[in-house]
């Protein structure tokens, strides 16, 4: 059963330790978009769910609610990465081939 002293008290966002690194190379501005994307997540409380991922640009922000100790962790950042070519070559064949 929940402590009622909690139900009202905000939740907190925070990074995890493995994610600081991840933050540091971010420019402020997609910082900022993130911090916003997961100060809207709080804002929502036990609503959220207990873990998910949101894009910015070419980012995967993956984060964990935890509502008994209402905390909204941004856990990892991860990069999209480009696509090779499926094995196609531009070089030219030899003849006869």
């Amino acid at each position: 059963m929940k402590s009622p002293r909690n139900t009202h008290r905000p939740y907190t966002v925070e990074i995890s330790a493995g994610a600081w690194s991840q933050v540091a190379r971010l420019s402020q501005e997609r910082y900022r978009a993130i911090q916003d994307h997961l100060e809207r997540v709080a804002s929502l409380g036990a609503q959220a769910e207990a873990s998910a991922t949101f894009q910015v640009d070419e980012l995967h922000i993956h984060y964990a609610v935890d509502a008994r100790r209402r905390l909204v962790t941004l856990v990892d950042i991860t990069r999209d990465k480009p696509m090779k070519t499926a094995g196609w070559s531009t070089a030219p064949k030899a003849p006869g081939l």
